[in-house]
């Protein structure tokens, strides 16, 4: 064996130096689409408004980048307040403190750019996702019964389609009611999302569920849906796809109905929400309002 040979098998190598997944990468498909599937729809329909404050691209990249960055510092920052409270291995503290510090200085620095940009309503929207960003640190020091309590996951939910206002005012400079409506949409259609994930992974680990609940959520989330399009601050259209998924919903609480394969559920419900998101931006397209 050569000198090269033997210092390879000799020597240690950290194929993980600079990334690992599990530090980084949350694990949980549905909340990629809580946060893009609002800002997609935001960034759509404030386009199709034409009210657009000066150039449009530059702000929805520093936008989309700055979320994306808020958005996976909770991965790092949970799991460097974890190794700082003894409860993981010292030897990734390193890593996590890095990626959390990264992570936040580029979102800094996209808020920054966008505060050039003339984009200051952001402001606005910076406190209420820094609250949910502490709210997920305090309940990963309670532990992960916490994090993974209803409460908490509907909270992040909401919080995350804060991203839908984020892009009407990358696109328009402002916080108008077009934002919060759009954002009321998508934090219901989030919301919804976790109570029927919740359900489906009750029953396929034998858990008790709160069937009744579900319904119930359901039911509320549609008659918003449709008392705002009645008042006409969104397009009644809008309102179709809250009512397949109370419909969906119907049918899972009827029986148990355990997820044959996890995985693959995962990437079903993302493509459900895009889907729905996609009908939101149609329907405004279509409403002469």
């Amino acid at each position: 064996m050569d000198n090269r040979a033997q210092i390879m098998t000799s020597v240690p190598v950290s194929r993980n130096r600079f990334f690992r997944k599990s530090l980084i990468i949350p694990t949980e498909h549905g909340s990629w689409s809580w946060l893009l599937v609002p800002f997609f729809v935001g960034a759509g329909v404030a386009s199709l408004t034409g009210a657009g404050n000066g150039p449009i691209l530059l702000p929805v990249v520093l936008t989309l980048v700055g979320g994306l960055c808020a958005f996976l510092i909770r991965q790092p920052a949970t799991a460097w307040l974890r190794i700082r409270r003894g409860r993981a291995s010292r030897a990734d503290e390193p890593l996590a403190a890095g990626w959390t510090l990264g992570l936040a200085l580029v979102a800094a620095s996209c808020l920054a750019g966008l505060l050039a940009l003339d984009r200051a309503a952001l402001l606005w929207l910076v406190i209420p996702f820094a609250a949910v960003l502490l709210l997920y640190l305090i309940a990963a020091r309670s532990g992960r019964a916490t994090m993974r309590a209803l409460q908490t996951e509907l909270v992040g939910a909401v919080g995350l389609a804060l991203m839908a206002p984020a892009a009407v005012i990358a696109v328009t400079g402002s916080l108008n009611a077009l934002a919060w409506a759009l954002w009321g949409l998508m934090a219901v259609q989030n919301g919804l999302g976790v109570l029927y994930v919740r359900l489906r992974l009750a029953d396929t680990h034998r858990r008790p569920a709160n069937r009744a609940a579900v319904i119930a959520g359901h039911g509320a989330g549609l008659a918003a849906v449709v008392v705002a399009g009645l008042l006409g601050h969104i397009p009644l259209l809008a309102a179709a796809p809250y009512v397949a998924v109370l419909l969906r919903a119907v049918w899972a609480v009827r029986q148990a109905r355990p997820v044959p394969n996890v995985r693959r559920f995962g990437f079903t419900e993302v493509g459900v929400e895009a889907l729905s998101g996609a009908w939101i931006i149609a329907s405004y397209w279509l409403w002469p309002g």
